[in-house]
């Protein structure tokens, strides 16, 4: 057992030294891929449109609630597309078709809170919207009904209005693309960092000559996923770093950014034991390059990098909810965006991770088994 471990030291040093003698490139690729992504994508989800589509739902049913609608409806910054009833709402929510539901309460105007507000997920800029609604309810709503206070308003315009971030954080949607990102970045790393050493090893005669000397043959593959872990680290540091600078949130603490390169090593070991599974079944790193790509990007766009899984369609939903990337972007996610990871996440998160690692791990030393015989 500590010949494989010396084995494994020994390659993981040797990548490691590879990947020095060329350390600028290597820092600069990592700084540039993920800054791309941020100043592209970061700032979709804050323009402001002309009029926000809202679906009402009037429980009160008097005069004041209807007073109430029609100024909803008067305003310039709402669009009211619907006066309907709850389910329907919430479906128009989830379609995409209203980014606000104003949910009118029986007691309303006299209730605490009588009005509740529930907003989607698309991250566009609801803070003119939902302050026209919150200022239009303020002038029928009792001034001294405070039960429910609105997140994060200052005590004086405090009012009996909810909001509800049912389907949403209450945060950019630049702190939400991160922990995609980064998820990213560290399967890149994975992929283009342990295959590509595989095959670029056996173009230049390494990987035969390592294949015959007299050392544990697994530790050239774990020896590589030490590399790989390392890679992913580095990676997912510099987005997270970038993101941060760039204005994006992080409220987990040290014990959070913890969870978060756990969360990165299990996506690592995963994704490097398929890029060396792969990589020994594929003589050329053009058609390696190409493989990959059509394995990865798939898996990152339904994995709710870009946009919640709730939104994809019906018959792409299950496929995210078998996807390793899903439970590591939604775990890095509430890290980033809550400040806490619950239990219950954590046990399914790196439950199926693990599973995916193992399978990896297992499947790659078979396979290089077979390139032995």
């Amino acid at each position: 057992m500590s010949n494989f471990w010396n084995d494994t030291y020994a390659l993981f040093v040797r990548e490691m030294l590879i990947f020095r003698s060329n350390i600028r490139a290597n820092i600069i690729r990592s700084i540039i891929f993920p800054l791309t992504l941020i100043l592209f994508l970061g700032n979709l989800g804050n323009t402001t449109v002309g009029s926000t589509s809202i679906a009402v739902v009037n429980y009160a049913t008097n005069t004041q609630s209807m007073q109430f609608v029609s100024a909803l409806q008067a305003s310039h910054y709402l669009k009211v597309v619907g006066v309907t009833d709850q389910a329907a709402a919430i479906q128009l929510l989830k379609n995409n078709k209203a980014y606000v539901v104003v949910t009118i309460m029986p007691s309303f105007p006299k209730g605490t809170p009588s009005v509740y507000l529930y907003y989607s997920n698309n991250f566009i800029n609801l803070g003119a919207s939902l302050q026209t609604i919150t200022s239009i309810a303020q002038g029928f709503a009792t001034p001294l009904s405070r039960a429910a206070i609105v997140q994060n308003e200052p005590a004086a315009q405090q009012s009996n209005v909810s909001q509800d971030p049912t389907f949403a954080t209450s945060v950019s949607y630049k702190s939400f693309l991160i922990a995609g990102i980064i998820i990213m970045v560290s399967v890149f790393g994975a992929m283009f960092g342990g295959g590509m050493s595989i095959i670029t090893d056996r173009q230049l005669g390494y990987l035969k000559a390592f294949l015959i000397a007299p050392i544990s043959k697994r530790s050239i593959i774990v020896g590589k996923m030490f590399y790989t872990i390392v890679l992913s680290l580095i990676n997912a540091t510099i987005a997270l770093a970038l993101g941060i600078l760039d204005g994006a949130t992080f409220a987990g603490t040290i014990f959070g950014l913890g969870w978060v390169y756990a969360l990165v090593i299990m996506v690592s070991i995963g994704f490097s034991g398929l890029s060396l599974l792969l990589a020994t079944r594929m003589p050329k790193i053009e058609i390696y390059s190409i493989i990959t790509n059509a394995v990865i990007l798939p898996l990152w766009f339904i994995s709710g990098a870009f946009f919640p899984t709730s939104s994809l369609p019906s018959w792409l939903y299950p496929l995210s909810q078998i996807d390793p990337l899903t439970y590591a972007t939604n775990g890095i996610r509430d890290v980033m965006l809550y400040g806490f990871y619950p239990t219950g996440a954590i046990l399914v998160d790196f439950s199926i991770l693990g599973a995916f690692a193992i399978a990896m791990i297992i499947l790659s030393f078979k396979a290089l088994k077979n390139t032995l015989q």
